[in-house]
């Protein structure tokens, strides 16, 4: 793609606009997608539209849709036929980037709506109030408003078997994947690999043993939540609709993922790749990620080599470890076994048992919760400073 200069700006030609704009990732993912549309999709240049503004449809909306393609009824009216959400390349698509395009929609009421990041693009088309994923080609102009187009045929994550769960190319698949760190002991790769399974597919029965509530079982889908060091953890997370200890709901995603090796990087130095138990917390919107959980290092083993034990020293930026247990022990003492955050004991060999699988859930969401408080004390303490 050709990039034009000014002076020290980079600039880059929008063929629908015929118009010159900043250059940017983002933007330059943008024009890439036209061309497909206008050159591969035999869509006319005309009707595409990029960066519009959704308050020509609804005064109240403040936002602005990447790209949207139009077409006229036989009364000459127009109407939305497809609208994308566009990333830059390095940004993960996930359901938060399918759920930005959503919203647009809700204004603009396309057939279908789309996301890309210039590597990949998939196409929905919005049927029964579903959201349905279309095979992966590039219908022409022509096809969609026919709605000549396939549908893809997807299996959804189930709960495997232990024997599938801990098998040596499931495994390997999982850690070729990101799911397990590259540095994490071998002898701890099983049981990652079932813990995983568990939380993403696993039931999960409700107690009233804790006073943060988990109200509804979202399941799986993919996500991304990045840390302070600038990194991200895009993939898989188990989602549910927590009542916290504020008596505010928000969702919990809970997921599995492992970094790599590092040797003298510029920005992350020397680093052994373990892997990781996240929790992040989505808030009206707001992402954040409020546990980052070394398994490799918050995991200890049964003398009888029974169970893993996995318990948190409470370890959270802006507070002393002790400052964050004293904080559980007031409102949440059942969290505190000798003196050390105790998440739950899990089988070593075999499968995890909804019994104790839904008890680790539960008191990670609890503790969870004992963080997001916190976070909202010290940001009230910074306000008042």
């Amino acid at each position: 793609m050709k990039i034009y200069k000014n002076g020290r700006k980079k600039l880059i030609f929008d063929p629908c606009r015929q118009i010159l704009l900043q250059y940017t990732p983002e933007e330059e993912v943008r024009q890439k997608i036209i061309e497909v549309l206008i050159e591969d999709m035999k869509i006319p240049r005309d009707t595409i539209s990029t960066e519009f503004a959704l308050s020509k449809v609804d005064s109240t909306s403040k936002k602005r849709a990447d790209i949207v393609v139009w077409h006229k009824d036989r009364d000459g009216n127009e109407h939305a036929l497809i609208v994308l959400e566009i990333k830059a390349t390095h940004i993960e698509l996930t359901n938060h980037t399918l759920e930005q395009v959503k919203s647009y929609n809700e204004i603009l009421k396309a057939k279908y709506i789309g996301i890309s990041n210039g590597q990949h693009m998939q196409l929905y088309e919005l049927k029964n109030g579903n959201t349905v994923p279309l095979t992966n080609e590039l219908y022409t102009y022509s096809e969609l408003l026919k709605g000549k187009v396939e549908y893809t045929k997807f299996r959804e994550l189930r709960r495997l078997p232990y024997e599938l769960a801990t098998y040596d190319r499931y495994v390997k698949f999982l850690l070729n994947e990101g799911y397990i760190g590259e540095g994490t002991p071998t002898d701890m790769h099983p049981f990652i690999s079932e813990l995983q399974n568990f939380i993403l597919c696993g039931e999960v029965n409700i107690s009233s043993n804790y006073r943060t509530e988990i109200i509804e079982d979202l399941s799986n889908g993919i996500f991304s939540f990045g840390n302070a060091s600038g990194g991200g953890f895009p993939g898989y997370y188990r989602s549910f609709i927590v009542k916290d200890l504020g008596g505010k709901h928000s969702i919990y995603r809970i997921g599995i993922f492992g970094t790599a090796v590092m040797v003298n990087d510029p920005v992350y130095g020397n680093r052994n790749g373990n892997t990781y138990l996240i929790v992040a917390v989505d808030n009206s919107g707001l992402s954040t990620n409020i546990l980052q959980l070394n398994i490799d290092q918050f995991i200890s083993i049964s003398e009888e080599q029974k169970s893993y034990e996995i318990f948190h020293n409470g370890r959270r930026n802006g507070f002393t470890n002790r400052q964050v247990i004293e904080n559980i022990k007031q409102s949440s003492p059942e969290l505190i076994v000798d003196e050390k955050i105790f998440l739950g004991s899990l089988p070593a060999q075999g499968s995890i048992s909804i019994k104790d699988g839904s008890e680790f859930i539960e008191r990670l969401v609890e503790y969870a919760s004992v963080r997001v408080k916190l976070a909202e004390k010290k940001r009230k303490e910074n306000k008042e400073f």
